[in-house]
């Protein structure tokens, strides 16, 4: 049994990601995720040149992120995503950044779900049967991962 998700991007923490507290910036975080979820539709036929190839895209419907601990100048992180659930149309993901070495920590969580669009039409549309077929293949490759028990999270002051 698989205990965590595979890495799916890499990256070190660079200057201009950083703010005037000395760490990165709430919207670098938010662009390593994308950047690892562009990783992700690349492998399953929805990325860059696929959409321009074809007009079939995804745009995000819905996104809710975590900031666990800080990540600063230098450090590598690693993010590992979970294809929660799916249908003919939507994907819902977790992903998790991950600070490297040996006092290594979860940095931030991302949920988000993302729709399947005709760029042509600007409207939903189903995946297409190959891409379809690639994220069924990863749902059932990922079937023996937990549930992440922070998914489905709604915002509010702890009491």
């Amino acid at each position: 049994m698989n205990r965590f998700p595979a890495v799916i991007y890499s990256t070190e923490i660079k200057p201009e990601w950083l703010d005037y507290n000395g760490h990165m910036n709430v919207a670098y975080y938010v662009l390593v995720f994308d950047l690892a979820i562009e990783e992700l539709l690349a492998s399953l036929g929805l990325g860059e040149a696929s959409a321009k190839e074809t007009g079939i895209s995804t745009m995000a419907l819905e996104s809710h992120i975590t900031y666990d601990r800080e990540v600063t100048l230098g450090q590598e992180v690693d993010v590992r995503m979970q294809l929660v659930d799916h249908d003919h149309k939507r994907i819902h993901l977790y992903l998790e950044m991950h600070v490297r070495g040996r006092d290594g920590y979860l940095a931030s969580t991302l949920e988000q779900i993302s729709m399947c669009v005709d760029l042509n039409e600007r409207r939903s549309a189903p995946f297409p049967d190959d891409v379809l077929e690639k994220v069924t293949d990863l749902s059932q490759q990922q079937s023996d991962l937990k549930r992440p028990g922070n998914i489905g999270r709604k915002i509010g002051i702890r009491r």
